[in-house]
């Protein structure tokens, strides 16, 4: 999957059409540690991963909800939105380590909150803010924000 990055995306569909890309290389068992600012399209790319494993159905930010199950053709995704748990152990309550031993993808947005519970293997994708300038059909000249992506794979230290 490192072939994928690093890339610079512009849009929220882009970043879709991107995540669709990095979820058909994912494999049943596979975690994918997403962080960035608010805002920085976490969400849109695990709405993309989620449709690349296989489920055609609404993809939502688990932002109360905690975590999402989907059931894809590929096989199920458990989509976490960490960012309103004050504690490790709170993940821990809701059976994090079952969710990772279950078979099935684990993403996990705002995964820098809890690293130490992001194991060993993990794909862990980095999203920031750029802003380009850009040339439109009609020579105009404008200046567009997009994001760039990094990923590295998580090894034990």
């Amino acid at each position: 999957m490192n072939e994928l990055f690093p890339v610079e995306i512009m849009g929220s569909e882009a970043m879709r059409d991107f995540g669709e890309m990095v979820g058909g290389r994912l494999r049943a068992g596979d975690v994918l540690a997403l962080v960035g600012d608010l805002g920085a399209g976490k969400t849109h790319l695990a709405q993309g991963i989620v449709r690349g494993l296989g489920y055609d159905g609404e993809v939502t930010s688990p932002t109360f909800a905690l975590v999402n199950e989907y059931v894809g053709s590929a096989c199920s995704v458990y989509h976490f939105d960490i960012y309103r748990m004050e504690s490790a152990d709170e993940l821990l309550e809701i059976g994090w380590e079952d969710y990772l031993e279950s078979g099935g993808v684990v993403l996990i947005e705002w995964a820098n909150k809890f690293p130490e519970l992001v194991p060993e293997g993990a794909w862990c994708v980095g999203i920031d803010s750029v802003v380009r300038e850009v040339e439109g059909d009609d020579g105009c000249k404008s200046m567009m924000e997009g994001r760039r992506l990094v990923c590295e794979v998580l090894r034990g230290g």
